[in-house]
């Protein structure tokens, strides 16, 4: 009985232990994700420097760790640098320096530890001759407001003012514009000059501020974009009618929406862009107690997808788009 009981016991253990039903721990895994797998600082003049950063992301579900290092001498870690740990979910920005110690192009690799890509980096310095000058006409480009995915073209020239040939190298900073056409190095002899043309190509929501940069000395042009996900024709009017307009006509129109006054006193208005806290219609609709009852009225709460819908257009800045 005790040799038989001996291999019950034997063959029930063999069997927990490889059966797959009984299941397993899940692993856990931390996932690198990179705004950018390279860094182009374009050309610098000797006295000058240029700054350009990179996010890199856990879209994992275990913390990402490592160490942010460049060991080259022209390059510098202004924020971000050594030892991170990145929670799921979570992100930290490198941001790195450029300050060229010499003439020519400068190579280098931006190094993150053994669990996440490195960064290729690259800068050339430069003089300008004597009696080079520059200029870029207009100085800034603004792209106004976009559906993020869609996109946008601007174009600037720059012009060779001086007496002696001008270095360029037009190169953008931010992965939202591109280049499209006049990028990259050349030299423009006195009295000539090029057309630049960029892309805004937003990808995520918010204001986008960049610089294309020109060449050494030349001032960078500064462009900006600002890009929603929420369109108030298309996701938050139909929301409205479904729920508001009946007891709300101002519902019912962008511009009554954003200058009715509210039943509550100043400063408290029923839409504040890019501050759902203290929008009245959106503590309304969440139920927050801080403008009275819940609405629509006698509830039921609005179902989670509209009220995120809401609060997202809100933080983009309720606009009319």
């Amino acid at each position: 009985m005790c040799s038989w009981a001996l291999l019950v016991a034997a063959g029930v253990a063999t069997v927990l232990a490889g059966c797959s039903d009984m299941g397993t721990p899940p692993r856990r895994f931390a996932l690198p994700e990179l705004s950018a797998t390279s860094l182009d600082f374009g050309t610098v003049a000797l006295s000058d420097s240029a700054l350009r950063a990179v996010t890199l992301s856990n879209t994992g579900t275990a913390d990402l760790t490592g160490t942010a290092a460049v060991t080259c001498s022209e390059y510098q870690l202004q924020s971000g640098g050594g030892a991170f740990s990145i929670p799921p979910g979570g992100s930290l920005t490198v941001v790195l320096q450029f300050a060229p110690g010499g003439v020519g192009t400068f190579p280098c690799t931006l190094e993150l530890g053994p669990n996440s890509p490195a960064v290729s980096v690259v800068g050339v310095g430069a003089l300008q001759a004597v009696g080079a000058a520059g200029l870029a006409a207009p100085d800034s480009l603004d792209f106004g407001s976009l559906q993020a995915g869609d996109s946008a073209t601007r174009s600037f020239r720059v012009f060779s003012v001086g007496t002696a040939p001008l270095l360029v190298n037009v190169v953008s900073t931010c992965d939202e514009f591109i280049v499209l056409s006049g990028g990259g190095p050349t030299t423009l002899a006195p009295a000539t000059s090029i057309n630049v043309t960029v892309q805004f190509s937003p990808r995520s929501s918010g204001a986008h501020p960049c610089a294309v940069l020109v060449g050494p000395g030349i001032t960078d042009v500064a462009v900006t974009g600002f890009a929603t996900t929420v369109s108030f024709a298309n996701d938050v009017q139909p929301i409205f009618q479904n729920w508001c307009v009946n007891c709300h006509a101002f519902t019912n129109d962008y511009n009554s929406l954003m200058t009715w006054p509210s039943a509550y006193p100043a400063p408290n208005k029923i839409i504040v862009p890019f501050d759902p806290a203290h929008s009245v219609l959106y503590g309304k609709i969440t139920n927050s107690g801080q403008f009275g009852a819940l609405m629509p009225q006698g509830g039921p709460l609005l179902p989670q997808a509209d009220r995120n819908t809401i609060r997202d257009w809100i933080l983009e800045g309720a606009q009319n788009n």
